[in-house]
């Protein structure tokens, strides 16, 4: 595709695609690209924080500049209960469905304040124990071994450092993250539209 024709196709987005490809969807652009963003950006009125997200989704960095990301999350509101008094982290929700002869198994990373992510977790594996040991043969082989990884997972719900699971989510959402880095409430409300 030639830049005249990228250029186009940006003119023609919404602003909330411009704002998805800024904030998640900017890994690996054609430097060219990057003018064209930030003009689009511009002539909309859009925030330039939104250039902050896409320079940071084309970049590498190190363990220590992933946790500086990190405590941003943590130190906004739980987004899913609201509350402020105790930091985020961040729990892997392992679960598994099965049909008989079908059984399905599925890994989330989920961020919240403690007490929510050890709901989750708890729910996680109730939710395995009653529909996952259904299928076989790999019914009662996965819900076991999900079941356990839940209640791992918690363990790591009220450590004083980032968990990995947070550390990941961060990496995978730094552009986001780095949009609205000055904008807590923003920022909780980004981790909300993450949670399903």
């Amino acid at each position: 595709m030639n830049i005249k024709d990228i250029e186009k196709n940006y003119e023609r987005m919404s602003d909330d695609e411009l704002v998805r490809i800024a904030t998640r969807n900017a890994r690996g652009l054609r430097p060219e690209v990057f003018g064209i963003i930030e003009n689009e950006i511009k002539k909309r009125n859009l925030s330039p924080d939104l250039l902050q997200g896409v320079t940071a989704q084309n970049k590498e960095y190190s363990i220590e500049e992933i946790e500086t990301y990190s405590e941003l999350l943590r130190n906004v509101p739980c987004p899913a209960c609201g509350k402020s008094t105790e930091r985020l982290n961040g729990t892997i929700l392992y679960t598994v469905k099965s049909f008989v002869i079908l059984t399905t198994s599925q890994k989330e990373i989920f961020v919240a304040c403690p007490d929510c992510l050890n709901k989750q977790n708890n729910k996680a594996m109730l939710s395995t124990a009653l529909l996952g040991f259904w299928g076989i043969p790999w019914g009662l082989f996965k819900s076991l071994v999900y079941i356990y990884r839940n209640y791992k997972a918690k363990q790591a719900n009220r450590q004083d450092t980032s968990s990995d699971a947070l550390l990941s989510f961060t990496l995978s959402n730094i552009g986001a993250i780095a949009t609205y880095q000055n904008n807590p409430k923003q920022l909780q409300e980004f981790l909300k539209t993450q949670q399903h």
